[in-house]
């Protein structure tokens, strides 16, 4: 009698301890949800505003960033008000329906994968700016920019068109959760893993040094002779001046590619680490702590513009006093 009564008190310790946990863990992402919400909301709509000045809109970098910002905006209207019902208050719009198990969960990976494939090809745009090659220059152009984004977004939706098929609604036990069937969890996993924690990643950090190299590189070169100097220096000049805004985009791209690759570290790992153990609570707990880590990415960029480029800076600048004299 006395052992069951010490198991029925360790058992009611541990539902207690649960409890708190859960109840905590609620608490902690309506909090930090509602500040990237509120950072999200000035700061993507700050970036929509600058990238279609004259100033920034003239390089094709521009086009790109300014596909990433409306991204992030949407992400910030949407999905991260999406978490936070899901998150703080149990209210998961995913578990309602097949229909909406699925289509909300594609467009949420969509909406989230849409802006880090932008800010790839804005990496790469930069990239073949600094190039020696005029053949790989050409890629950096605003006629390619506006042609490749729609293509990006074509190809976000079709790499998560798979949901329909894949993602179903478990009844067992009770409240229904939305998931991947059982049949495909481990590919599904490895794939999303893949499209989303690996290949971003690897990629801005591919170009960014990319982008390093070719800057050395045109430092390097050799200096031409004091005749040719004197011939071109003017030239140089005005190359300087209208490569200033180029070099500044660099920066700017640099900052963010490095910023987002350590802050996706954390969440590829998890990923990984889900494959090899069983998702209790705790891990579960564990992995929505983690996946709070991510949406900095799509809060952060303005602040991050800001602090890392001049150009970017002034343009602010500018911006506010036309706001203000406006009124």
């Amino acid at each position: 009698m006395d052992v069951l009564l010490n198991t029925t008190n360790d058992t009611s310790d541990v539902d207690d301890s649960f409890t708190y946990l859960s109840t905590t863990s609620q608490i902690i992402h309506c909090i930090l949800l509602f500040i990237y919400f509120l950072f999200g909301i000035v700061g993507n709509t700050l970036n929509i505003f600058l990238f279609i000045r004259s100033a920034l809109s003239r390089t094709s970098s521009s086009v790109y960033l300014l596909c990433g910002s409306i991204g992030d905006l949407s992400v910030t209207i949407f999905i991260i008000p999406f978490r936070i019902f899901a998150d703080g208050f149990n209210l998961d719009l995913t578990s309602y329906s097949l229909l909406s198990c699925r289509l909300v969960s594609y467009l949420y990976y969509v909406a989230l994968t849409v802006p880090r494939f932008c800010i790839i090809l804005a990496n790469a745009d930069r990239w073949a700016a600094s190039c020696v090659q005029a053949n790989r220059r050409k890629f950096a152009s605003i006629y390619v920019a506006r042609r490749l984004v729609p293509v990006i977004i074509v190809v976000c939706c079709l790499l998560y068109s798979h949901i329909f098929v894949t993602f179903t609604t478990d009844y067992t036990p009770p409240p229904p959760f939305c998931s991947v069937n059982d049949y495909y969890s481990v590919p599904i996993l490895l794939l999303q893993l893949i499209t989303y924690s690996i290949v971003p990643p690897f990629f801005m950090a591919f170009f960014s040094i990319g982008i390093i190299l070719n800057s050395m590189q045109r430092r390097h070169r050799t200096a031409p002779t004091t005749i040719q100097l004197v011939t071109i220096l003017p030239m140089n000049t005005m190359i300087r001046r209208k490569r200033r805004p180029l070099n500044q985009m660099q920066v700017m791209l640099i900052c963010q590619a490095m910023i987002d690759c350590v802050l996706t570290l954390p969440f590829s790992l998890i990923n990984l680490v889900s494959l090899l153990v069983d998702n209790d609570n705790s891990f579960l707990t564990l992995y929505s702590f983690v996946r709070l880590i991510i949406f900095i990415n799509y809060v952060s960029s303005f602040y991050i513009y800001t602090s890392s480029s001049k150009l970017y800076r002034d343009e602010f600048k500018k911006l506010i006093k036309r706001l203000f004299n406006r009124q």
